[in-house]
């Protein structure tokens, strides 16, 4: 909750009750700085001062609190019954976070609700740490488990435990015959070197197995490179599936709170870097631990006092490497963040260079990616800076043990207590014992990099719905028959955009929606279609709240035609058969001749297979309009929604497309909304929409016999008309 003060505890002590909303705010009357804080409990509305309270008034009381603009400022006022109070004054920045608490106190007054601030939020703080949560996330990853991430990465890769656990035992076995290796070494220096032995068939022996554990090493290697990729890449595969059909499942609300490039990211990415964890650092730690754990065995079997003059200095490397690890975890998260962000923006110029080339804005974007690209790179150095100082420092305290070693082991082999031999097999095991090491101490910034990119992951996968199938949801058979009943819709609950809208349609009838922009005709078929949910009243099907009906069920059954038409990269058929994949070849004609496309489908060079590339860049707005009405009538919908289905047509195009949406509108419930409004004149029923509310229904002419809302539309409409004739 964004609408909450840092000191929202503090004034809860001090008032002895809770509080649903607090708010700093910090001008005075003559624009200086002030500590100032307004908070709203259940029955008033107080003022703060640097911590004691200079005003209460009581909710009732209050007519309308409301935000004024002021010069370079903003004021926070109460209406009351005989004066109008200025409450507190606060900076630009503030207006958006007042506006809201203005709107949710508003709400408060009709409903005697308090309403939990939803939607986007300026700012979000993790009530644990302080810290801010980076946008277009809810997840703290200075809090988040890490741990808790790489385990559900781990449990993944259990689906394949046959080659996860071969790639285990072959890399296990691989450290074990490198310690053999090593222990043949000591025994051939002992035994035919230093003694002079003339035992030749037991040194052809030791010779055997030295030349034979090489290629039993290269045999284990290729085992293990291939059960290690084969379980990554399927583990990488089934994660990419679950993040792709979770985003695919999206409710509208997650689904446009995060940019485009963001969520690419997240799928390949972030992916790939869980996939490498899982080819190589996941199974690696493992084995490195393990193979340290063999090897100091080994090397306490051999001479325990030797073995500890090397382990002091690796505990206090330990200690070093866990300092900067968390000291590289948040630089990571911040680099994650600015890679994103350069991302979206670059997936957002390469969308948009359309706009870009008519604008001839090229060198203003290179300078804007550039900027972004410089913003990573320095993240980037920022995020390496304590690894590349730290690690250094961190090896060299671990591999003093090397040099103690040497000086008393040295000593032992002068004194005639270690042979040359144990001494050359205990160096060679500590060479072996350094490089898992250095391994393991280089693993924390492939680990807080991983647990970031687990972290975006799971975030998505994890994350509620707001528009969900109830578990007795019914697949339905629609006829067509729409009513609202009492319905109430806000994108934010405490701004309504629609207010009790009912009414009741026929099957077949079609509908047209007018009313001024932002009024809510959008919104009214987002929720006809199930892409948002009432907040309250219900919409009916049939008689069947939609919130019975299963969303594939039901969107199953509605064609929709939109303004901004979006056809897929591929052919003219291929975007024809979205629509409805087993159509035949006679039934996409049809459709494509109802639409007014078939003509100029044919006189392209590959007719019904051309190539129209990404969006469809090589039609006109016209034809893409054509073939996305084409579309529609091939999906034969129940429920069909036009909106501004003929805005991208010419006067001539558009007549020939309104007869052909005369005969496909014919016994099928239509929903339409236009611009221009002549083009509803044969709709059975008009609703007009103003301020949210249903102000009128009719048909036009009984609209404009009423000479109100929708009068005044057509007039003014008809004048724009006229004028622009007149202009040309």
């Amino acid at each position: 909750m964004h609408l909450m003060s840092p000191d929202h505890q503090k004034m809860e002590q001090i008032l002895g009750q809770s509080l649903h909303y607090s708010l700093d705010y910090n001008l005075n009357a003559h624009g200086k700085p002030v500590n100032g804080s307004v908070a709203v409990s259940g029955q008033e509305f107080i003022l703060f001062r640097d911590g004691i309270i200079t005003k209460r008034i009581p909710l009732h009381e209050v007519n309308e609190f409301k935000v004024a603009q002021l010069v370079g400022s903003g004021a926070l006022q109460a209406v009351l019954p005989e004066r109008t109070d200025q409450l507190c004054i606060f900076t630009q920045d503030l207006l958006p976070v007042f506006a809201d608490l203005t709107k949710m106190l508003e709400y408060h007054r009709e409903t005697g609700v308090f309403p939990t601030p939803d939607g986007e939020e300026p700012v979000k703080i993790c009530p644990k740490c302080g810290l801010v949560i980076p946008e277009q996330t809810n997840i703290c990853f200075h809090c988040a488990p890490k741990g808790k991430y790489l385990w559900r990465i781990v449990k993944l890769s259990l689906r394949y435990k046959a080659t996860l656990i071969a790639a285990l035992i072959a890399t296990m076995v691989i450290q074990l015959l490198w310690v053999v290796f090593t222990y043949i070494k000591g025994i051939v220096v002992d035994n035919y070197v230093t003694s002079g032995s003339q035992d030749f068939t037991g040194l052809l022996l030791m010779i055997g197995g030295y030349l034979l554990i090489p290629l039993l090493l290269f045999g284990l290697e290729y085992i293990n490179e291939r059960c290690s990729s084969y379980t990554a890449a399927q583990v990488g595969r089934d994660l990419r599936s679950i993040l792709f059909e979770r985003i695919q499942y999206q409710s509208m609300k997650n689904a446009t709170k995060r940019p485009t490039g963001e969520q690419i990211k997240r799928i390949a990415n972030d992916t790939e870097k869980v996939q490498d964890f899982v080819s190589y650092h996941g199974k690696e730690a493992v084995v490195r631990v393990f193979s340290i754990a063999v090897l100091l065995t080994v090397m306490f079997w051999m001479n325990w006092k030797l073995t500890c003059w090397i382990v002091l200095p690796i505990i206090a490397g330990f200690f070093i490497t866990k300092f900067i690890f968390k000291r590289i975890r948040h630089p990571f998260r911040l680099n994650w963040k600015t890679y994103s962000k350069m991302e979206s923006v670059l997936y957002d110029i390469l969308s948009g260079i359309t706009a870009v080339k008519v604008f001839g804005t090229e060198k203003r974007e290179i300078r804007h990616y550039s900027g972004y690209s410089k913003k990573y790179a320095h993240s980037m150095y920022v995020a390496n800076f304590y690894w590349f100082v730290l690690f250094p420092v961190s090896n060299f305290v671990v591999t003093l043990g090397e040099y103690c070693y040497l000086y008393f082991g040295g000593n032992d082999v002068l004194r005639g207590l270690l042979s040359f031999g144990e001494m050359v097999t205990f160096l060679s095991c500590i060479g072996l014992l350094y490089g898992p090491l250095n391994w393991l101490m280089q693993l924390p910034r492939q680990l807080a990099q991983t647990a970031v990119s687990a972290g975006k992951i799971f975030e998505i996968i994890d994350e509620k719905e707001d528009v969900l199938d109830r578990e007795d949801a019914v697949e339905k058979d629609i006829e067509g028959n729409v009513s609202f009943e009492h319905v109430h819709f806000g994108y934010k609950i405490y701004s309504p955009v629609l207010k009790d809208i009912s009414f009741s349609v026929k099957k077949g009838e079609m509908i047209g929606i007018v009313g001024p922009s932002g009024v809510g005709k959008s919104t009214m078929i987002n929720l006809i279609m199930r892409l948002y949910d009432v907040s309250s009243g219900k919409i009916l099907i049939d008689g069947t709240d939609i919130r019975d009906i299963s969303q594939h069920s039901l969107r199953s059954q509605i064609g929709v035609v939109l303004q901004d038409t979006y056809l897929f990269d591929g052919t003219v058929w291929d975007n024809l058969l979205y629509a409805k994949p087993d159509a035949t070849m006679e039934e996409v004609v049809r459709a494509a001749k109802i639409a007014n496309a078939h003509d100029f489908i044919c006189k392209m060079p590959d007719g019904y297979q051309e190539y129209i590339g990404s969006r469809g860049y090589k039609l006109s707005g016209g034809e893409k309009q054509r073939i996305a009405i084409a579309r529609a009538i091939l999906r034969d919908p129940k429920i069909l929604i036009l909106d501004e289905a003929t805005a991208s047509l010419d006067t001539e195009t558009e007549k020939l497309i309104q007869e052909a949406l005369k005969n496909l509108t014919r016994n099928r419930t239509t929903f339409a909304i236009a611009h221009r409004l002549s083009t509803l004149q044969n709709a059975d029923r008009l609703i007009v929409l103003n301020e949210g509310r249903i102000v009128e229904i009719g048909t036009h002419e009984e609209l404009l016999r009423h000479k109100s809302v929708y009068y005044n539309l057509v007039m003014a409409q008809r004048q724009t008309s006229k004028l622009s004739k007149e202009s040309a």
